[in-house]
């Protein structure tokens, strides 16, 4: 639980600071549909799966992010994710990452972070019929962290200094999400930049 804790402390830091920042933002999107890669050990006991398999399940949250860039095209995101997960109990996640933007043209935009996540739920040890599937380390919160993760992500303009967004992420310690939200900028450089939007 430590590394957790310290990868969640650089997350905090990182959300307090972006503001200050040049060329910074926040973003706050919404949770829902989702894939499940895992064996599927427990999936007859999943309370959202939307169909009688593992694939896709519902799991409705909130994602809260904050990123600094250190160049026009590159940053370094903290994003912390709170959840209803398929067994309609609460689980959470802390990403950091560092992102690259892969293109931009004219307000549409695509970037990719890469970096660790840590995943931690309510633990599920004590629902009837639950198999250990060998992923989680056990606990009152079993806990995960998964050291390479991964965030695709497309951007549209469509204010000075707001964006919507569309996210894949690796939500689950075995899955794929998907995000919607609104990302809103403290702080965008001009087009002066060559790769920055502009609103003159």
């Amino acid at each position: 639980m430590l590394k957790i804790r310290i990868l969640a402390a650089l997350c905090v830091i990182l959300l307090a600071s972006s503001a200050a920042v040049a060329q910074s933002n926040i973003s706050v999107a919404f949770t829902g549909f989702g894939f499940d890669f895992g064996k599927g050990e427990n999936v007859a006991i999943y309370k959202r799966s939307i169909s009688d398999g593992k694939n896709p399940v519902f799991e409705p949250g909130l994602r809260i992010g904050a990123e600094v860039y250190a160049t026009p095209a590159t940053s370094v995101k903290a994003v912390q994710t709170f959840r209803y997960d398929v067994m309609a109990r609460v689980s959470m996640s802390t990403q950091l990452m560092f992102r690259f933007r892969i293109f931009k043209v004219y307000k549409h935009s695509v970037s990719l972070g890469v970096g660790p996540t840590a995943f931690y739920r309510k633990s599920w040890s004590d629902i009837e019929g639950y198999a250990d599937e060998g992923i989680y380390e056990d606990g009152s919160m079993q806990h995960k962290i998964a050291w390479l993760s991964t965030e695709l992500e497309y951007n549209y303009i469509i204010g000075k200094y707001t964006d919507v967004s569309f996210a894949m992420t690796h939500m689950t310690p075995k899955g794929l999400g998907f995000a919607l939200g609104i990302k809103y900028w403290f702080s965008r450089k001009s087009n002066k930049c060559g790769t920055c939007p502009s609103f003159k």
